[in-house]
């Protein structure tokens, strides 16, 4: 017997109503949140991390469930723009709920409504990626409010790994990451830049907490954020006989022997790469000559990045390189199977190596793990014929040709600036192993420059220069003029020289020389105002304003993060003639500067009519800790009067 129509009605609005209070009810938690006390701290902080929080629960098939919470405290206006921020993968996973709250500093929790939440690309360069975000602005709120949100994710993964990162630059009251295994698991984990922590566990759970993070502030010349920030490395270990086929990796040989299995088949000879291998090796007649054929090739090859079924290993499998090599594109592990596949059909073997771009620092030994690699490159095996700089050798794989096919400018035998010196993973079976990346010298870097000028009586400066960059210094110039044309150069020199010298430039032209990995450009400037004239009867003029740069300046003479110094290396000649109806009065005293952290030496004379400025100065690649920023800074100072130094004519 059906129900009367009106009971029907009336139970449905009943559900709806009790379902619209349960969305309206506010967890306890988010209150209090709203309601915890923060501390006082320096002006320039604009919010608080309240708490931050990831609780996992991995099944016993790989899936798990992530839950993550959040609450900021707003300080005051203005900085960066506050945001929960959730990736997940479409294909193999999905974000379940997801919910924010705006807490007054008095009266109650305002929830955001649900179309306030935002499904995002995570890049524009992606031609197509499984990976998405979901994003909920904070949007204006009052200093004192907070800011809440919990976001619930799920997704099935071939990883039996994890990350988090306890904080960003606020300070942070409380920050926890939580895993809960199957029976028969165990859990490892490494704490990053911080002193070590043991979870607590309750039973399979593990925990691990840190609470009052102090501000990380954003200063010049600081190292990475991940170089300075905790974060958590975890590794999850299932039983051998697991149903999932799941794989612990305990050390950098099972990583190795793992991805093999991902990245080997896709190197497969095929006629179309042996026919194009042949046609671009047919006129080398050596080694190098063969992998320098191949590797301009692969270089030219678009670049254009398609990211599929990360979570079942996707990200480290590229498309077969015939395929690559028939469509003209792929991303950079596409790019770098093909140079392989190319290489193995000329007879000369390779390997993928998988490294971190942008941040040489960011790969830790200490953590076996695929998830901190974000880009591939190539490991090529060389004869002792082959010495170039980007070669090294390793332990059971002999003599390794390091090269970036993805990097359009850099040049075989160099390597890009970031990847240098850099933790990364040579993959080769059981033989793979994590091996530095060759760093090269502050000389293969050098720059090298001359002036020849001269001043008139209005300290009018009339000046040729040639300067010549080497290696990754030349990288910016050589970037800039393949790019976007010659144009765009010009007005990089425009910028630099007139923010340095008010200087305008008449004439450029540039030079690049393959043969020694360098670009020389020539230029023609003019700067009014360059010499000053004192009592109508002296003249100053300034040489080492005309010196290639490798200025650091530190205006704050407090510090609270290390000082992270580059390696550099410059050389500067510059010659002055006197203007008409002046004489030298007094040179500068020569200088030589030696620390810890770099040498300057210069010396000041004068030739044949002519004020000569030699320089030679050299930065030593370093991270200074906070306690010798006053000798760093000291250091620079001293560089600074150096190259200010003044030179002082008299009229005769």
């Amino acid at each position: 017997m059906k129900p009367p129509v009106f009971l029907t009605l009336f139970l449905t609005l009943i559900l709806a109503f009790s379902r619209a209070r349960a969305a309206d009810r506010v967890p306890d938690w988010v209150t209090q949140q709203g309601a915890a006390k923060v501390s006082s701290y320096p002006d320039r902080v604009n919010s608080v991390t309240l708490l931050k929080e990831d609780v996992v629960t991995i099944d016993p098939d790989g899936r798990r469930v992530m839950r993550e919470r959040g609450a900021i405290r707003i300080l005051q206006r203005g900085g960066e723009e506050v945001e929960a921020y959730r990736t997940y993968n479409t294909k193999n996973g999905r974000i379940r709920d997801f919910a924010g709250w705006l807490v007054p500093s008095s009266g109650k929790p305002v929830p955001y409504a649900k179309n306030r939440i935002l499904d995002v690309a995570l890049s524009r360069d992606y031609v197509y990626d499984e990976a998405r975000a979901k994003v909920l602005e904070c949007g204006p709120a009052l200093p004192g409010s907070t800011f809440v949100w919990e976001v619930t994710e799920e997704e099935k993964s071939v990883f039996t790994q994890d990350g988090f990162r306890f904080q960003n630059r606020s300070p942070v009251l409380v920050s926890r990451y939580q895993v809960t295994l199957p029976v028969g698991w165990e859990a490892n984990g490494v704490l990053l830049n911080h002193d070590r922590l043991e979870p607590s566990r309750s039973g399979n759970t593990y925990t691990w907490e840190l609470r009052d993070l102090p501000w990380i502030e954003l200063e010049d010349h600081s190292p990475s954020l991940t170089s300075l920030a905790p974060r958590l490395a975890v590794s999850f270990f299932p039983p051998a006989d697991n149903p999932a086929g799941l794989k612990g990796l305990k050390d950098w040989t099972t990583v190795s022997s793992w991805l093999s299995g991902l990245v080997e088949p896709s190197a497969e000879v095929t006629d179309t790469v042996r026919a194009k291998a042949a046609q671009l090796t047919a006129g080398a007649s050596s080694e190098l000559e063969k992998i320098a054929s191949i590797a301009r090739f692969t270089q030219a090859t678009n670049y254009i990045e398609v990211a599929l079924n990360i979570t079942r290993g996707g990200g480290y499998t590229p498309h077969p390189s015939s395929e690559t090599l028939a469509r003209n594109y792929g991303d950079c592990k596409d790019k770098a199977t093909l140079m392989r596949s190319l290489l193995k059909a000329a007879g000369i073997d390779s390997y993928l190596v998988v490294i971190t771009a942008g941040d040489r620092t960011y790969v830790r030994p200490e953590w076996a793990s695929p998830m901190q690699f974000n880009h591939a490159i190539v490991a090529v095996r060389v004869s002792d014929a082959i010495a170039l700089p980007a070669v090294l050798t390793a332990p059971q794989l002999g003599r390794l040709l390091i090269f970036d096919p993805t990097d359009p400018i850099t040049l075989l035998g160099d390597l890009p600036a970031q990847e240098q010196g850099s933790h990364a993973l040579v993959i080769a079976g059981d033989r793979g192993a994590l091996l530095t990346m060759p760093r090269l010298s502050a000389a293969a870097n050098r720059i090298e420059s001359s002036v020849g000028g001269s001043v008139d009586a209005n300290g009018r400066l009339t000046a040729s220069i040639e300067r010549t960059w080497f290696g990754q210094a030349a990288r910016p110039l050589r970037a800039t003029e393949t790019l976007r044309g010659s144009g765009d150069l010009k007005k990089l020199f425009e910028r630099s020289l007139s923010a340095r010298l008010g200087a305008t430039v008449n004439k450029l032209g540039t030079e690049a020389k393959p043969e020694q990995n360098s670009i020389t450009a020539s230029l023609d400037v003019t700067a009014e105002g360059f010499a000053q004239s004192m009592q109508g009867r002296l003249f100053i003029v300034r040489p080492g304003l005309l010196t290639s740069g490798g200025d650091y300046f530190f205006k704050s003479r407090q510090r609270t993060v290390p000082v992270r110094l580059e390696s550099d290396l410059r050389r500067d000649t510059i010659r002055i003639k006197l203007p008409a109806g002046f004489k030298l009065d007094e040179l500068p005293a020569n200088a030589k500067i030696e620390s810890a952290y770099g040498n300057l030496e210069a010396k000041w004379s004068l030739q044949d009519g002519e004020i000569v400025m030699e320089q030679t100065l050299e930065i030593r690649e370093t991270v200074a800790p906070v306690s010798e920023y006053a000798k760093v800074r000291d250091f620079f100072d001293k560089v600074d009067g150096a190259q200010a130094a003044p030179v002082v004519l008299v009229k005769q």
